[in-house]
């Protein structure tokens, strides 16, 4: 199937503390508009770059398998996208 429908990655920090933070991987939906979040990623110190490469390579297959607006249902905003994710996943 040949899906035309273009998204616009927007990555979204939230630092928990000095040494946590959580990178939520939002897309924008084009041309319709909307948003949704695919995932998010926790960071701790020290930086693990086995870890930033899992998430990176995490994120492009659940976008290959499936579009990211039918894993949750598009926000009018980011904030609303994030607020939906975590209340669903507890983050």
């Amino acid at each position: 199937m040949n899906d035309s429908r273009l998204y616009k990655l927007i990555n979204v920090f939230r630092r928990i503390s000095a040494e946590k933070a959580i990178v939520y991987r939002c897309f924008e939906l084009i041309p319709e508009g909307g948003f949704v979040v695919q995932s998010a990623d926790w960071i701790r110190l020290p930086v693990d770059s086995d870890a930033m490469r899992q998430h990176e390579r995490q994120l492009w297959e659940f976008f290959c398998e499936e579009a990211p607006e039918q894993r949750s249902g598009p926000s009018a905003s980011i904030e609303e996208a994030i607020a939906a994710f975590d209340a669903e996943f507890g983050n």
